[in-house]
């Protein structure tokens, strides 16, 4: 996943909002939001190649997002997918909800990284009431940092990175965006993931290039609420699809005899 745009109590106390594109080469396989883990349910997209997630849903109380940053290590074969530890850090076990989860998991991405080779990411887990963002780089000790109310962008770089052309537009927009509902916030994120080019290297629907935007969701949570919206496909063309319902179990019904 190539830009997240997160929103942390933006409308009302323990909400988050966020809107996700995927830029990847069109030729490599995945799969659209589907339930990756029962239990834990977790629901999200899944790459065929590696088996792991960029975006996850777990049990409509928190959000994983996987982004890589820019790599200049070792030959990727020498190395553990990345969306793999997305995928375990959501389907951490652990009880309760909010702070305690957000440290549950923290502490299974910490450990998890220790065991493994992975090339650079940025992690981000949000959950009403706390949120997160785990760097590695290879050669340098992770870093965390806990993610504070209002608008955030994350690209490849650093968290609201000025630096960084799409980062940068982005957070000049959401700076008098103020929606007075989780509905709002989301018909915002909508378009502003359906952006093109200004300038160069802005575009948040990229087109052109290897890596090309191929999906882009939408997901809200808040306490007792969740929503999750998809578009398979470049957002600023192809419809979506509501998957909200993915994120309740399906009640299971008797048997006759």
């Amino acid at each position: 996943m190539c830009t997240l745009i997160l929103g942390v109590d933006v409308t009302g106390s323990e909400t988050v909002i966020a809107g996700a594109n995927r830029d990847e080469d069109p030729a490599r396989p995945s799969d659209p939001p589907l339930v990756l883990l029962p239990d834990p349910r977790v629901v999200g997209g899944r790459d065929r190649r590696a088996g792991g997630t960029w975006l996850a849903v777990r049990e409509a109380r928190a959000l994983v997002a996987m982004l890589n940053r820019r790599d200049g290590g070792a030959a990727p074969g020498a190395r553990r997918s990345r969306g793999l530890l997305a995928l375990e850090t959501a389907g951490v076990r652990a009880s309760g909800a909010g702070a305690a989860l957000a440290r549950a998991a923290l502490d299974h991405a910490r450990a998890g990284l220790a065991q493994g080779e992975y090339a650079p990411f940025s992690m981000v887990f949000a959950t009403p009431g706390a949120c997160w963002m785990l760097a590695h780089e290879p050669g340098r000790p992770p870093r965390v940092a806990e993610v504070s109310a209002g608008w955030h962008v994350l690209t490849h770089t650093e968290l609201d990175d000025p630096a960084e052309p799409r980062a940068a537009r982005l957070m000049r927009e959401l700076a008098g965006f103020a929606p007075a509902s989780i509905e709002a916030a989301s018909r915002g994120l909508a378009e502003r993931l359906r952006q093109h080019g200004e300038g160069p290297g802005d575009a948040v629907c990229v087109h052109e290039g290897r890596m090309v935007t191929v999906s882009s969701s939408r997901v809200w949570l808040a306490p007792g609420r969740a929503g999750y919206v998809h578009v398979e496909g470049r957002p600023c063309v192809s419809p979506e699809s509501d998957l909200t319902p993915l994120l309740a179990a399906t009640p299971r019904v008797p048997e006759r005899a």
